[in-house]
């Protein structure tokens, strides 16, 4: 077994295709069916069940890509720091929430170029529970998750920030109040919401539960930015932090009684990346996060004060 085989599966689960991957890599088909089959063999079990529609990873595939995904990334810092002279170097895999990733992304590079230039960035941007479902299969070395409580997963650092929902765009006949919604004028609003994995959605629903309400979700819409011009247009309403609409025309209420999400910063064990490389990046995101929210260029979030600097 070597590394080769290795990227060659994890292309194959990727595209759920051995003729894909084989594109996307540049091999030839056979060449790759081969390598596989190889694999296979010196393993003694079945990872890709192969039908006319494509090739899914077979429980057994499932496990061992996991550890796949972190074997390759060791191997690509192996090689990245025999070629590096930098004291902290390594190549850090990050999770952000879309919503996050707006304001903290380019920050965030500028922030570990300008003060560990031997580190580089891999950043994933999605929907909150994608970045959590990622996280969890060891594609990244940190992440910064939601939770509706100080410390809302197992594992987690103490809470970096909190942020309150927002109802936004305007409900059939108006509100009277500009700034602030209760809980009670959603019954029968139309909304859009995130997917049934979303931390964001159960913070929705539980909400909406505990007062009795029920809105009428007219889809389960996986991007924020879509969300938010949904909103704007008026074919339905969000509820939403306040960071989200940041740029549009959208009306944006608080929801009351508060509803606060909390989030943190969640760190691999074990970790991919070289300890210090992870450590300077954990800290670069707490830091920038605190300039941002004391500039005004992140509205809506409140630092708490008794995070620990990383």
């Amino acid at each position: 077994m070597d590394v080769l085989q290795l990227r060659y599966l994890l292309a194959i689960a990727e595209t759920g295709s051995i003729s894909r991957a084989a594109a996307s890599l540049r091999v030839a088909q056979p060449s790759l069916t081969q390598r596989m089959n190889q694999l296979e063999r010196e393993l003694g079990v079945r990872l890709l069940d192969r039908r006319p529609t494509g090739a899914r990873l077979t429980p057994a595939g499932s496990s061992f890509v996991r550890d796949a995904h972190r074997l390759v990334r060791q191997f690509d810092h192996l090689v990245t720091s025999a070629k590096e002279e930098q004291e902290v170097r390594g190549l850090v895999s990050v999770g952000l929430p879309s919503g996050a990733a707006t304001h903290l992304a380019a920050p965030l590079c500028a922030w570990v170029r300008r003060h560990w230039p031997g580190v580089r960035l891999e950043l994933f941007e999605s929907m909150s529970g994608y970045i959590q479902e990622l996280f969890s299969t060891g594609r990244m070395d940190l992440a910064l998750v939601y939770g509706d409580g100080p410390t809302p997963t197992r594992g987690s650092e103490p809470t970096l920030y909190t942020e309150s929902l927002y109802l936004l765009g305007e409900p059939p006949g108006g509100l009277p109040d500009p700034d602030r919604a209760t809980v009670a004028v959603l019954a029968g609003v139309p909304i859009v919401a995130p997917g049934m994995h979303s931390q964001l959605r159960g913070l929705i629903e539980g909400v909406v539960r505990e007062h009795d309400v029920e809105p009428v979700v007219i889809a389960h819409v996986e991007s924020l930015g879509t969300m938010v011009r949904l909103a704007e247009d008026g074919e339905a309403c969000a509820l939403l932090p306040l960071s989200a609409a940041t740029g549009s025309g959208v009306v944006a209420r608080r929801l009351e009684p508060e509803t606060v999400r909390h989030a943190v910063i969640r760190t691999a064990s074990p970790t991919s990346a070289p300890e210090d490389a992870v450590r300077v990046v954990r800290e670069g995101i707490t830091t920038v996060t605190r300039e941002l929210a004391a500039s005004g260029r992140w509205p809506g979030i409140r630092i708490q004060e008794e995070h620990p600097r990383a």
